[in-house]
């Protein structure tokens, strides 16, 4: 399974403290990373668009000597889990692929949905509602996705009750 991870799970999982919403998101997200993370065939994928919007949304929520100190242990949290860092798009690819993604409503998410084209995943997990009108990867909350990773944990591992 090849999942790209959406900057609003990445913020969901760092900083769910800051909004109720994110708060409710959190275990979820934090569950799924811990079975992710068991699961040898899953790879997961950010990129550097998504490391970008997350400095900017700690650069937004923090003072500004506290974020360069919060950044730092964003990334050294978020790096403890098994993460593929993709590179920023050259032309050739931007023009290749965004063709094929022209009922994307929010065009500054065309790299991330890129992105998951280019790695062929099988999913875009997200929390934004813009990844919607893609057809061309599914789109997936990480609570959707969950379940199809209970099912790839080792038999020894698997919890009693997540087998549906």
């Amino acid at each position: 399974m090849r999942v790209y991870l959406d900057t609003t799970v990445l913020v969901a999982l760092l900083f769910g403290e800051l909004s109720a919403e994110d708060q409710a998101r959190q275990p979820v997200v934090r569950e799924w990373f811990q079975t992710a993370n068991a699961v040898a065939d899953v790879t997961l994928f950010i990129s550097l668009y998504a490391l970008q919007e997350l400095v900017i949304f700690i650069y937004d929520n923090y003072p500004p000597a506290d974020a360069p100190t919060v950044l730092r242990l964003a990334m050294l949290t978020l790096f403890q889990n098994r993460l593929t860092l993709l590179p920023l798009l050259d032309r050739v690819d931007m023009l290749r692929y965004q063709q094929r993604v022209s009922s994307l409503l929010d065009r500054s998410d065309l790299p991330h949905v890129i992105l998951a084209l280019k790695q062929n995943c099988d999913y875009l997990m997200t929390y934004d509602e813009h990844f919607a009108s893609v057809t061309e990867v599914t789109a997936i909350a990480p609570a959707d996705l969950l379940p199809l990773l209970w099912r790839r944990l080792p038999t020894n591992m698997a919890r009693e009750g997540r087998s549906s």
